[in-house]
């Protein structure tokens, strides 16, 4: 890391003009929360490798800003060089440089690798300094990372409408309606999900999402593909032809923006597509692909819409910017909106799904239990012994979710992980996003917590779920502090609410058990989940996070309900199911809204040993037996006599307790005495 800092301060310095600072951000040039090996510019100069995070180097100084998920893991990461910058905490990027980077400063960043939104607000607030903000024209990173990986070349997967659901022709059609509606007369589509989803393709740029690197253009006449174009096989590119999508190199995106935005990018406006048919001549021919051209004609404004948050600067700057609508994608939202096929499939993922994580959970009770005397999943009892076996049978982070992976790679349709498992046991389940490493992870304990947040892809959907188990004697206090994360759980899953409520409202369902005790946790409570496709979706979102508030969530909507409770040095918990909206069918209709509520998806059970049934209310009661038995019904049939019989045991119902009255006083003597 040291060779790369004086390496880029000296490119800085030797660059035209010279460089106050350099920012590097996490992103690539799809403004990706994944991205690929070659594009993990911010962890190779750092040696961070969270998801979310911004560099940046100056002549003297290199510091680097993370939101709360990823606290505990950048500072155990990070060299003596770098400065941690707590996002929330410390001062945001721009204000510390107008504090700590002199007047007239120029500050280099990539302009592929940053939105156009987040390009403007550093040169707004870069100006009050008279401070700029300068596009270099290669990535400086790259010119000083010699073992950076080779471009990925994988081959471009066409989705199954089995699958997908929609055509590609319906879904151009209801883009080209919009672009209109809007005076639009074209789009320019960056995010790799959204290009995915609209063409109806996939593929393994990016590790844990069945993306392809590429870009699209739609305009009211034409759809093109930009794309290394080795990726496509005859297949593939037959498929393109039959729905009237045009493909060109992925580099030419450049250019092509050049084009658009003089209104002379046509089918025919590069000698190098073999189809040669022009916007105005071959409109029809186009129609009769069904790809949903809009006749020109019709048309009278000339704007091109770019999302602000997802399209890059490098493109943003080739078009004139008074010709720009910056408005969200309408993709994000059509995408977000499961079509029945979609959430069929979703259903049936997260069956097979649930059945992995209730055999691996069957598999690990017995492991622990055979291998560190421990009393298992259901007993409570301090572990016998922890040197029961010889060292090569002991269990590691790694080694426990290389087995559920096994599990889910036997199940039908599976294509991979959707993101790395978070495999955690005692204060490694306090960092939130811990990634555990083979060489370094932490050896299972019977007598800690062990969390474990795991999702998988497969064709017919994307998962996503956690639970949080323990192998001995739970103390009481980490048994209040589960009972209070799922007290939460339960009051957001079960919740119902008007149409037009948003994400930012429905979050404090989550948080109040814990809030009641001074407890919370640093991240939002859901997300939406793709239809194999990203793990993390939007735009709606469940979150403290004011951007939360954007979107109000919507009949067939995917989101996540995942409360959690952390403790560094310690602990954590956490539960998470993944949800669809649907319709509330509540007793009356106050205001003629309509009312909405969530239906679970996810099935696996939740620990009885950690909860504290006396804190729970007898409706929660009443909820959680509801879930066991539709769980134990569900997943039975995908299970050997052995695991039925241990999810049976798993499900069985909790009896009301008539110990209601102490709950208050002894939750909170729980948390006061821990």
């Amino acid at each position: 890391m040291a060779d790369a800092l004086a390496a880029l301060r000296s490119l800085m310095s030797s660059h035209s003009p010279p460089l106050h600072a350099l920012l590097v951000p996490s992103e690539d040039y799809h403004q990706s929360e994944y991205v690929s090996a070659r594009d993990k510019r911010r962890d190779f100069v750092s040696g961070f490798t969270g998801s979310a995070g911004l560099a940046l180097i100056t002549m003297n100084e290199a510091l680097l800003w993370t939101d709360g998920r990823y606290f505990l893991q950048a500072a155990q990461q990070l060299s003596e060089q770098w400065k941690l910058m707590r996002m929330g905490e410390d001062p945001a990027v721009a204000i510390w440089m107008a504090d700590n980077i002199p007047k007239d400063a120029a500050i280099g960043v990539d302009p592929w690798c940053i939105s156009v939104d987040t390009a403007q607000k550093w040169e707004r607030a870069f100006a009050k300094k008279q401070q700029k903000l300068v596009q270099t024209t290669k990535n400086l990173v790259d010119e000083v990372w010699k073992n950076q990986p080779p471009a990925e070349t994988n081959p471009v997967i066409v989705h199954p409408l089995e699958f997908a659901g929609r055509t590609v022709a319906d879904k151009l059609k209801k883009l080209r309606e919009k672009l209109a509606k809007e005076k639009s007369r074209a789009m320019i589509i960056t995010a790799l999900d959204e290009v995915a989803w609209l063409y109806n393709v996939r593929g393994t740029d990016v590790s844990y999402s069945p993306v392809v690197h590429a870009f699209a253009i739609v305009t009211l006449d034409s759809a093109f593909f930009y794309v290394d174009k080795r990726k496509l096989s005859s297949e593939a590119n037959s498929y393109m032809k039959e729905n009237g999508i045009l493909v060109r190199d992925y580099g030419e995106v450049s250019s092509d923006a050049v084009l658009l935005a003089s209104d002379q990018l046509t089918a025919s406006s590069s000698d190098k597509t073999p189809t040669g048919f022009s916007r105005n001549t071959e409109s029809n021919d186009r129609k009769a692909t069904g790809n949903g051209a809009i006749p020109a004609a019709e048309f009278v404004n000339d704007l091109i819409w770019v999302d602000p948050c997802a399209c890059c600067f490098a493109l943003y700057s080739k078009l004139n910017a008074d010709k720009v609508l910056l408005k969200q994608s309408p993709l994000a939202l059509e995408k977000a909106l499961k079509n029945p096929v979609e959430m069929e499939g979703l259903k049936k993922a997260h069956i097979r799904d649930g059945a992995a994580v209730v055999q691996y959970l069957a598999w690990l009770d017995k492991q622990m239990q055979e291998i560190y005397g421990a009393s298992g999943y259901f007993a409570e009892a301090e572990s016998l012994s922890k040197n029961k076996l010889k060292d090569t049978k002991r269990l590691t982070e790694v080694s426990a979710s290389d087995k559920l992976e096994e599990f889910r790679a036997s199940k039908e349709n599976f294509r991979g992980l959707s993101f790395p498992t978070i495999s955690s046991v005692g204060s490694n389940a306090a960092i939130i996003h811990y990634s555990p490493e083979a060489e370094t992870c932490a050896e299972l304990d019977p007598d800690k917590i062990y969390l474990c947040d795991s999702g998988a892809q497969y064709l017919d959907g994307t998962t996503d779920i956690t639970r949080t188990v323990h192998f001995g004697k739970p103390t009481p206090h980490e048994k209040a502090c589960y009972t209070a994360v799922l007290k939460g759980h339960i009051s957001l899953g079960d919740a119902r609410f008007p149409n037009g409520t948003n994400g930012y409202a429905l979050d404090i369902l989550a948080r109040t058990p814990l809030w009641k005790y001074g407890l919370d946790y640093r991240h939002g409570t859901g997300h939406g989940i793709g239809s194999y496709l990203n793990v993390h979706e939007g735009p709606h979102q469940i979150s403290f996070r004011p951007s939360a508030q954007n979107v109000p969530l919507q009949v067939s909507m995917t989101v996540t309900d995942e409360p959690g409770y952390y403790e560094d040095g310690k602990f954590g918990i956490r539960l998470e199911n993944v949800l669809i909206v649907k319709e509330g069918n509540t007793k009356f209709n106050f205001g003629d809204k309509g009312y909405l509520t969530f239906e679970h998806i996810t099935w696996a059970p939740y620990q009885k040993k950690l909860i504290d049934v006396s804190l729970l209310a007898p409706e929660e009661i009443q909820w959680l037996n509801d879930y066991h038995s539709k769980c134990s019904d569900i997943l039975a049939p995908y299970l050997n006599q052995s695991e039925a019989e241990w999810l049976k045991k798993a499900t069985e119902p909790v009896p009301p307790t008539a110990l209601m009255h102490q709950k208050s006083t002894r939750l909170l003597n729980v948390f006061i005495t821990a």
